[in-house]
């Protein structure tokens, strides 16, 4: 490969990360709802995934997924329910939270246990919510997020802590489950087998050789990482992320709204190649 070649492929590739998505959105919602280490692990996630994808194009496996019609079918319906349930997870925590919030209730500091048991049933479904779960009523907390611009901002306990648990969610976010949502969530956007195609297709030699692979790929993965970190460091910057903690019902509610029309746009795209 020449260095032009070299050139427009970063160009091409800088051009489809920069650009909104599911990425960019689970990566911004860690960072504004947990803690920068868990944003930073989501974007360490994600080009998981995408080292996946790079070395599947590289490979010629994604111009064979692309070319089996029933394999590429399962793999962008498998992808679009997995966004579609973790959007359902973001809006349904949301609006749970929200409705206490609004019912005068969406502070855990309540010393009543039978009022404290009440709410905890009263969105306790799917292991997700209830105790331990979305309400936050009951269970340890994450020393991470009891460091976090949260627990300065006196938040924990109360709206900014009625978030989405499971493995999907954002409550008690491990290490492990942030940089497992960066990958899958990156693998489950099936529209990156059309995007890996183009891009190697117009500027990688079908002959290029294995040294010229790997400089491609280290390439687009010092590039990719940089862009997902910082996205990840400047959406939990302190000031930022407080505003956003005491507003995360809406966080919740925006996200899974999001997460939903990309499913519901991946299954329609199925539908018409269909």
């Amino acid at each position: 490969m020449t260095a032009a070649q070299y050139a427009a492929l970063l160009g091409l590739w800088i051009a489809g990360i920069i650009s909104p998505g599911p990425d960019v959105l689970v990566i911004l919602r860690n960072a504004f709802l947990t803690t920068r280490g868990k944003a930073m692990l989501t974007a360490a996630g994600v080009m998981v995934g995408n080292l996946m994808w790079i070395t599947l194009s590289l490979t010629g496996v994604t111009l064979v997924i692309n070319s089996n019609h029933v394999l590429k079918l399962v793999i962008q319906i498998a992808g679009a329910l997995f966004l579609a349930r973790m959007g359902y997870g973001s809006l349904r925590a949301g609006l749970a939270a929200r409705a206490l919030n609004r019912g005068g209730t969406g502070h855990a500091e309540t010393s009543d246990p039978e009022a404290r048991a009440g709410l905890a049933a009263r969105v306790c479904t799917d292991g997700q919510d209830g105790p331990g779960g979305s309400a936050g009523f009951s269970g340890p907390v994450d020393p991470d997020v009891a460091a976090s611009p949260a627990a300065s901002a006196g938040t924990i306990g109360g709206p900014a802590f009625s978030k989405a648990g499971g493995l999907l969610g954002t409550r008690n976010l491990t290490s492990g489950k942030a940089l497992l949502q960066g990958t899958i969530t990156n693998l489950a956007n099936a529209k990156a087998i059309v995007f890996f195609i183009a891009l190697f297709a117009t500027v990688v030699p079908a002959d290029i050789l294995w040294w010229e692979g790997l400089i491609a790929l280290a390439l687009l993965m010092a590039v990719g990482l940089a862009w997902f970190l910082a996205v990840a460091w400047f959406g939990s910057v302190p000031a930022l992320a407080r505003r956003f903690q005491t507003r995360s019902a809406e966080v919740e509610i925006v996200a899974g709204v999001v997460f939903l029309l990309v499913a519901v746009l991946l299954l329609v795209e199925v539908v018409l190649a269909g």
